[in-house]
């Protein structure tokens, strides 16, 4: 599934780029893109916690690194925090070391139910032992 970020009239101008700016869900990844900016690849495995978060104007727009997370913006507003259980390396646009990436898209609250989705069948197979 594809969700976009947020955007504005002016994020191609604050961002340098005309996109894409989305996040797609997939049985074993979730990869957000910010043309390119930045771009993540977060192992569904890896999620160990996922909550909503307000982005504030203020923090600047694009691909960021903030305390503690690299953050996908567009446009400031209400995104999805996706913990992992060790570091993963975001691209920002330089390889940069987190373990929480957020994701400010269009609707939050779809993007966070498909990764907990996704988390939960996860949890449901056969572990092989």
């Amino acid at each position: 599934m594809i969700f976009p970020l947020k955007s504005s009239r002016w994020s191609r101008l604050l961002t340098s780029t005309t996109g894409p700016y989305e996040a797609e869900v997939t049985d074993d990844v979730v990869s957000v893109r910010i043309g390119w900016v930045g771009h993540a690849e977060v192992p569904i495995a890896r999620i160990a916690r996922v909550w909503t978060r307000k982005w504030p104007w203020w923090a600047g727009v694009g691909v960021r690194i903030a305390k503690g997370m690299v953050v996908f913006a567009p446009a400031p507003g209400e995104g999805v925090v996706l913990e992992t259980d060790e570091p993963i390396t975001v691209h920002c646009p330089m390889e940069w070391s987190t373990t929480r990436v957020l994701v400010v898209a269009r609707d939050p609250a779809a993007l966070a139910e498909a990764v907990a989705a996704r988390r939960a069948s996860d949890d449901a197979l056969p572990s092989g032992d």
